[in-house]
């Protein structure tokens, strides 16, 4: 809308002075009578072109009158009084900041915490707000106070209940801020802690601690393993010495006499050794049954 309004001042500003001319004189002259109603167009949108201001979707727009605010403007297209009003935009849509802070726990450890805060001007108070904070709540107010919160509430917890109990110390923070922000006009919408860092002594013995409990527990497992493993080999024992006393249990003379048989039938092919081996050199044997052709 601006350059509409220049462009329009531009044209009647030339064209003015195209009336203005008389080009058939000599020597030259102008008559700005004849350009007058142009030039006072001119003008006319020139102080349009100043009057004419635009508020962003967003924002709150504070008329200030030599200074002083006299009203506050809604997103869109507005007409001021040039050379007297000013409007200054106060943003009150979500805005994010993530100030962070080393404080101490409870144990005394270092705690390295961020915090990431949504927030928005009451647009009801955008003009207190312009007035009291000069527009700059986040270096005035809200990062103070989050820096505050961080070190109020990370004082009430151990490193470990500090990760342990990240959600309630969250909460904590927020409500802090929440409280403290609120005499400001300004909106604490959502808190999250970002990041807990400690310092590199105190991870170095967390690690250690958990490399201390790994181990302590492989070897708890391997203890129970082999302790296992001994009680299946003295089951396995036992149930090889009850399977030989059952089978002890049962040989009878007449199942001895029943396996030799057995095992000759298997081994023996029915004919007597040619030589005996009982003394230093061997002895022959004769076969009787053979002899007698039997």
């Amino acid at each position: 809308m601006s350059a509409v309004f220049l462009l329009l001042f531009v044209a009647l500003m030339l064209f003015g002075a195209y009336r203005s001319a008389n080009f058939g004189e000599r020597p030259f002259r102008m008559n700005l009578a004849h350009g007058l109603p142009f030039f006072a167009a001119a003008v006319i949108f020139l102080l349009g072109l100043l009057s004419f201001t635009t508020v962003d979707a967003g924002s709150i727009g504070v008329v200030k009158r030599m200074g002083r605010p006299v009203g506050e403007l809604l997103p869109g297209a507005h007409f001021v009084m040039p050379f007297v009003d000013t409007v200054t935009p106060v943003v009150v849509q979500t805005r994010i900041v993530k100030p962070n802070e080393d404080a101490s726990s409870r144990d005394l450890q270092v705690v390295h915490t961020e915090v990431t805060l949504a927030y928005h001007v009451d647009p009801r108070y955008a003009t207190n707000v312009l007035v009291n904070l000069n527009d700059d709540a986040e270096n005035r107010v809200i990062a103070p106070a989050i820096l505050e919160a961080i070190k109020a509430t990370t004082a009430q917890y151990d490193v470990q209940e500090l990760i342990a109990k990240r959600p309630e110390v969250r909460d904590k923070i927020e409500e802090f801020v929440k409280a403290r922000l609120l005499p400001y006009n300004i909106v604490a919408e959502t808190t999250s802690i970002t990041d807990f860092r400690f310092s590199k002594e105190y991870e170095d013995a967390i690690e250690a601690k958990v490399t201390a409990q790994q181990n302590a527990d492989k070897a708890k497992n391997d203890l129970v393993r082999i302790s296992t493993e001994a009680e299946q080999k003295v089951a396995q024992a036992k149930g090889e010495a009850e399977a030989l006393r059952v089978q002890k249990e049962q040989i009878t003379p007449e199942l001895l006499e029943l396996r030799t048989i057995e095992m000759m039938q298997s081994r023996w092919d029915g004919h007597l050794p040619e030589n005996y081996y009982g003394g230093s050199a061997p002895l022959p044997m004769v076969d009787v049954f053979k002899k007698v052709g039997k």
